[in-house]
């Protein structure tokens, strides 16, 4: 894999953190030129969970994820009621991408 090096911040380093418990996740991401300014040193890189965050929470529900204008909500709901509020299967990663406003129809505070 080939890294594109920012003019300025050359690889551009950042450590990713769990989109649930904001814990570092024991990696270290190199943005170099994808990430247009300095990369902070720590940032939610994707909707995957911690390892300890998947075996706590995703082993019974289902994370939901919303995505608007760059920023994220997530919260994790039981299989019982993914399956009464959506009428679908699980999904295989246990992990739903929803739309913008639905965390709020369903009363999430988040």
């Amino acid at each position: 894999m080939e890294i594109s090096l920012h003019p300025k911040y050359g690889l551009n380093p950042t450590m990713p953190t769990c989109i649930l418990c904001g814990k570092e996740k024991g990696e270290i991401a190199l943005l170099g030129r994808a990430y247009k300014e300095e990369a902070p040193m720590h940032m939610v890189l994707d909707f995957e969970p911690c390892k300890d965050c998947r075996e706590k929470y995703l082993n019974s529900g289902i994370m939901l994820v919303e995505v608007e204008d760059n920023k994220y909500k997530a919260i994790v709901i039981k299989e019982e009621a993914f399956k009464r509020i959506f009428s679908a299967d699980i999904p295989p990663r246990r992990i739903a991408m929803v739309e913008r406003g639905l965390l709020n129809k369903i009363g999430a505070n988040v």
